[in-house]
């Protein structure tokens, strides 16, 4: 009996490393981008069309957003990035916002304002 609770024990501990509450969780990770604003990339974002944007979340709650646009141009943005209960909080240090997303198994969906007054959708696929 007391194997039989000491292997519980033992699969709640590891479950508890993998909690996707901590930026140490499964939440870690590369995610590229699929969607903007309901639109499959490539697509046309202001006077440039958006070819990719790649979202890595590291383990130490930093992160790092690169998107390449058709005319060459890249745009990277950095900052923190932490969750509780699959709500991501992003604080963007290139832009100085603070935005927000979810996490569903390898969809992650983020959003927040344009400089329009409205807001922008990306959603992101784990690789």
């Amino acid at each position: 009996m007391r194997r039989i609770a000491l292997l519980g024990l033992i699969v709640a501990l590891a479950a508890c490393n993998n909690d996707s509450t901590s930026p140490n969780g499964s939440a870690v990770g590369s995610y590229s981008l699929h969607t903007y604003n309901g639109a499959s990339i490539p697509v046309q974002v202001g006077n440039d069309v958006l070819e990719s944007d790649q979202l890595v979340l590291n383990s130490n709650g930093t992160y790092v957003d690169q998107a390449s646009f058709q005319s060459g141009f890249t745009q990277t943005e950095q900052g923190n990035w932490s969750i509780s209960n699959n709500l991501i909080t992003f604080q963007d240090f290139t832009d100085n916002l603070t935005y927000t997303g979810s996490l569903s198994g390898t969809v992650l969906t983020e959003t927040f304002p344009d400089t329009f007054g409205g807001s922008i959708t990306e959603v992101f696929q784990r690789q």
